[in-house]
C-alpha cells in the first residue's frame, strides 16, 4: 500500500503539465475541510487544509502474476472498492451497445455505456448519440470504476462507472465536504466544442471556454487534453430533489488570480498594440494583445471584418481592470490567417 504523500501544486498554464499529475493539491483559504477527489481521505494537517489528492491506493501491481491480479480483483467486487483506471477503447458488443475498455494495472475491465453516466436513455432506444460523443471523447480519460462481476476461471471483469460516481458523491457531497468556494482537482474526461468535460468528485460537469483561462485563445485544444488534471473553484452546488443526485457549476479561471494585471496596467490609452484575434462572435472580436493582455472591440478601421487568427494592430483607448480588459479598435490587419475559415 502507498504511503500518503503530501506536496503543494502550482495552477498550470499549459495542458499535459507533468508536476500535476497524481499529486496533491492544497487551497490557501481557512475553512477546515478535507476533500480527497483521487484518493482516500487524509487527515487534517492544518487549517489551511481545503482539499488534497493523492494517487488511488494500488492493491496490485502490473509485475504481479495473473492469480494474484485477479484474487484482488475479486476481493475489490465483494468489497465494492473503487478503483481507478484508463479508458484504453470503445467496443461494440452487439453492433449497437458500446462497451468501454478500461486498463487496470494491465487487466482488462469492461464497463456497459450505460454505465459510464449518471443520465440514462430508454432501454428500448439506441444510443443517443450525444451520449456517444461524449464516450468518444473519454479515450485517454481516468476514470473511478466499481467491480460487480468478476470471472476467475476466464480472468474477466465487468464494472460500473455509475456507481463509482454514486459512492463518491455519498461521501463529499451528501456530507457537506464539497463546499461553494473550495477548489477541487478535476480530472479532464473530454474537450471539444471549446469546452471541456470534468469529473470533480463523482461529478460530471461542462466548464465552458470563458471559465477555462484569464487568457483568451483560439481553441481550447491548445490548452488542455483528455486525461489532464485541473484545479476548479467550485461556483454552485444544485441536488436534484428527485434523483438525490448533484450537480456542480466550476471555473478554472476563478481557482487563480488574474496574472495580466500587471500588463493590462501599463497599456497606454491611444497607443497601438500588436495582437491575435482569438475569436469574432456577434461581430465582437476579441483579441489577444502580444504585451499579454485581453481586448476586445466592435470597431474596426479595415475593409473586411477581421477574423479568427488574423494577426491585426489594436489601439487600446481604455482599461477596465475590474474585468481584466482593454478596449479600443483595430486600425487594420496585419496578416491574415492563411488558412480558411
Amino acid at each position: 500500500m502507498r504511503l500518503f504523500e503530501r506536496k503543494v501544486l502550482t495552477m498550470p498554464s499549459k495542458k499535459n503539465d507533468p508536476e500535476l499529475q497524481a499529486k496533491e493539491v492544497q487551497t490557501a483559504e481557512s475553512p477546515p475541510t478535507t476533500v480527497t477527489a483521487l484518493g482516500p481521505i487524509a487527515p487534517i494537517r492544518s487549517d489551511n487544509d481545503l482539499l488534497t489528492i493523492n494517487d488511488q491506493e494500488r492493491g496490485i501491481m502490473p509485475a504481479d502474476s495473473d492469480d494474484v491480479k485477479w484474487n484482488y480483483m475479486a476481493g475489490a467486487a465483494r468489497r465494492k472498492l473503487v478503483l481507478t483506471g484508463i479508458v484504453s477503447g470503445l467496443e461494440s458488443m452487439d453492433g449497437n451497445s458500446p462497451v468501454c475498455v478500461v486498463d487496470y494495472e494491465g487487466i482488462r475491465v469492461l464497463i456497459p455505456g450505460r454505465q459510464m453516466f449518471l443520465d440514462d436513455w430508454p432501454e428500448n432506444e439506441d444510443i443517443p448519440l450525444e451520449h456517444r460523443m461524449r464516450l468518444g471523447r473519454m479515450l485517454g480519460a481516468t476514470i473511478d470504476f466499481i467491480l460487480v462481476g468478476v470471472d476467475l476461471k476466464n480472468h474477466a471483469a465487468v464494472a460500473s462507472r455509475k456507481a463509482a460516481m454514486l459512492q463518491r458523491q455519498a461521501k463529499f457531497y451528501a456530507t457537506g465536504r464539497v463546499k461553494v468556494g473550495i477548489r477541487v482537482a478535476c480530472r479532464v474526461i473530454g474537450v471539444g466544442n471549446n469546452r471541456i468535460t470534468v469529473e470533480a468528485v463523482g461529478v460530471d460537469s461542462v466548464i465552458s471556454a470563458s471559465a477555462l483561462s484569464w487568457e483568451w485563445f483560439p481553441d481550447v485544444t491548445d490548452l488542455y487534453s483528455t486525461g489532464d488534471l485541473v484545479v476548479a473553484r467550485v461556483m454552485a452546488i444544485v441536488q436534484d430533489e428527485a434523483t438525490g443526485q448533484f450537480s456542480v457549476r466550476l471555473s478554472v479561471k476563478a481557482a487563480t488570480e488574474n496574472p495580466d494585471l500587471p500588463a493590462l496596467r501599463k497599456l497606454v490609452p491611444g497607443s497601438n498594440y500588436f495582437g491575435v484575434v482569438t475569436g469574432v462572435y456577434d461581430r465582437l472580436i476579441f483579441v489577444r494583445l502580444q504585451a499579454g493582455a485581453n481586448a476586445k472591440t466592435k470597431l474596426y478601421h479595415t475593409k473586411q471584418i477581421p477574423s479568427k487568427l488574423d494577426t491585426v494592430s489594436f489601439q487600446v483607448r481604455s482599461v477596465d481592470e475590474e474585468s481584466g480588459v482593454a478596449f479600443g479598435l483595430i486600425t487594420r490587419i496585419i496578416r491574415r490567417h492563411s488558412k480558411l475559415r
